[in-house]
């Protein structure tokens, strides 16, 4: 049993680690050694696949899928069990047909990976495979729910229901065509309307974001054409089949490393050290520390929660209050989406198939503006309650601090400059700047092997929230575009928008409230396959568009109720939300100012791009 219940950490975190390593064995053997491996990539591509479901079922297992929770607030207790057990219901149904479409994607698969030279049934398998593990952690949960008397339903039904439906497809295979629901009325362009309508209502009832997307393409393709529906589920694998999108765990496993081994508190000594004895000194400690850690990490959360604790207690040590504390903490991390390396940059250029290279660019100079623009807010604060001073650090001091963080440094530049000079992809820096934080965790001793599987498998874990909102949010895709809803939309824009300027306020706007209850990331998955198209028809250049709609979801993690930075910051700072939001407000006035100039002036986004990328 406890193998079982190890399962995905054993098989997961050893899958992380080979494709780890084939990656590396890519670079080294097509830049040193001349002789590029032709399976590498394909190799690597269909282990991520496996490792995306393995870390889909950890997230069932503790129940940390990305939703969207603030309305259930509202209701009584007694309310709340009733809609909890609903939602548990819809994410079983589900993984009921997560399953289903597995098997009739190994079915159908035909065609052989040529690198690999084997069948593609190995790369569609992973989806029955990971879904039958889903279903057991998700009965697993539900036991733990029904014990805590969070939910209704107890585990035993789900299990029966399991069991009931298998035999049922065994005896009839084609018993779900009965759930087509356009053989028994004709729905026709209402159909799109209901899905939508019926999905933003189970979104906002709390049913994680990916599912909620599934559940709504699922009951499209019920009410217009079932066997579409079957064609269209090839894209639940497809989607995250995908070199681009294998960058997104190396970097998250990057971060880990930093800060689990001492690679941030050399950055903030050092950073301390030339900045610390200005107005406002550690302050400014804390949104350069952000900003060079933004250039490894590329998360902002990981800012938040990695360099979080350190900062706000340094700022403590210093006489700060905890306002100031927590809203620069809060602030200052939403740098790292967009200086390169940028997690929610490459999930951009995959859903929008833009160039990452160039995104990466596009984000500096805003990056380095909004850096700037928070640290005049910071100075103008702490003048005006009158803070002291720290002591200026010596020569010495600091020679000695640049020492310690030299090859921390380094990270940004390897990573960006690796990437611009041709040496390797956007998804092969992330490898590289893995295996370096790796090497200076060892050099430093705060590495062991044992720390290094772990950080593996929390990297899986993490990643397994981005690989199912990736699935579901292409398989909803398919739906708009049938449809043609982002069209419909633009055409809605159209008729009360003059010029591209006042489509691009119109967005920001929509936004900024959209980003007050939805998680960021949620969000980037929710508007951009829509927003997108809108972008194209008024021909607004996808790059700055990428920058923009980022800064604007960032905004989103500062601003109360869904705020995510805020409870991050508040949890490792030990202090009160409600204090981080209130020290939080006077910094949004900067980071307004910087997207109001970007939207504005896109030649900001765009001019690093167009001068280092133009042909």
């Amino acid at each position: 049993m406890r193998v079982l219940d190890k399962l995905e950490e054993w098989l997961g975190g050893s899958l992380f680690l080979l494709m780890f390593v084939i990656l590396i064995a890519q670079i080294v053997a097509r830049q040193l050694l001349d002789m590029p491996l032709i399976w590498s990539e394909e190799a690597a591509r269909l282990i991520f696949v496996y490792v995306g479901m393995l870390g889909i079922s950890i997230g069932i297992r503790n129940q940390q899928h990305v939703l969207v929770d603030f309305v259930c607030h509202f209701f009584s207790e007694h309310i709340r069990r009733w809609v909890f057990s609903l939602v548990q219901v819809l994410i079983f149904i589900s993984i009921m047909f997560f399953t289903y479409y597995g098997f009739v994607l190994v079915k159908k698969a035909s065609f052989t990976i040529v690198s690999l030279d084997i069948s593609d049934k190995w790369l569609y398998l992973a989806l029955p495979l990971g879904s039958i593990l889903m279903l057991w952690r998700f009965i697993q949960a539900q036991r733990e729910n029904y014990q805590q008397k969070i939910t209704l339903i107890p585990a035993v039904a789900y299990g029966i229901s399991v069991l009931v439906l298998l035999a049922i497809w065994v005896l009839v295979p084609s018993w779900f065509a009965v759930l087509n629901i356009s053989q028994y009325v004709d729905l026709d362009q209402s159909a799109v309307y209901i899905a939508l309508g019926v999905w933003l209502v189970i979104m906002f009832l709390g049913v994680p974001v990916g599912w909620s997307l599934f559940i709504a393409t699922v009951l499209f393709f019920s009410m217009t054409s079932w066997i579409v529906g079957d064609f269209a589920a090839k894209k639940l694998v497809d989607s995250i089949n995908s070199f681009s999108l294998l960058s997104v765990p190396f970097f998250i496993l990057t971060g880990i490393l930093m800060n689990s081994s001492g690679i941030t508190t050399r950055i903030f000594n050092f950073a301390r050290t030339m900045l610390g004895h200005y107005t406002g000194g550690m302050g400014h400690v804390n949104i350069s520390a952000s900003l060079v850690f933004s250039g490894m990490s590329g998360s902002a959360l990981a800012d938040a929660g990695g360099l979080g604790q350190l900062e706000i207690k340094a700022m403590r040590d210093e006489g700060y209050d905890d306002d100031l504390c927590g809203g620069i903490t809060a602030a200052s991390c939403i740098i790292g989406p967009l200086v390169p390396p940028s997690i929610a940059m490459i999930i951009y250029g995959v859903i929008a198939n833009q160039s990452i290279a160039e995104l990466f660019l596009a984000g500096f100079i805003p990056g380095v503006l909004l850096t700037v623009a928070l640290m005049i807010m910071n100075a103008w604060i702490c003048h005006r309650r009158g803070y002291p001073r720290a002591e200026k650090a010596n020569c010495a001091a600091r020679i000695e601090a640049f020492k310690g963080a030299f090859w921390a440094l380094l990270t940004p530049i390897i990573i960006i400059g690796g990437i611009f000079s041709g040496y390797f992809t956007a998804t092969e820096a992330a490898g590289v700047a893995a295996l370096y934080s790796i090497v200076l965790g060892m050099l430093y001793r705060e590495l062991s092997w044992e720390k290094l599987f772990k950080s593996c498998v929390e990297a899986m874990a993490i990643s397994g929230v981005t690989v199912l909102m990736v699935m579901a949010v292409t398989f909803f895709g398919d739906m708009i575009a049938r449809e043609q809803v982002a069209i419909k939309i633009a055409e809605g824009f159209m008729s009360v928008a003059s010029s591209a300027l006042i489509v691009l306020l119109m967005i920001n706007l929509l936004l900024l409230f959209l980003g007050m209850f939805i998680d960021a990331l949620a969000l980037q998955f929710l508007v951009l396959p829509m927003l997108i198209p809108i972008a194209q028809h008024f021909n607004i250049d996808l790059i700055f568009f990428g920058v923009m709609t980022t800064l604007n979801m960032m905004i989103g993690i500062l601003t109360p109720p869904m705020g995510m930075a805020l409870f991050v910051v508040a949890r490792v700072g030990n202090m009160p939300v409600s204090t981080v939001a209130r020290g939080v407000l006077p910094f949004l006035v900067p980071i307004f100012v910087a997207l109001i100039l970007i939207t504005l002036f896109p030649q900001i986004v765009t001019f690093l791009p167009n001068l280092l990328l133009a042909n």
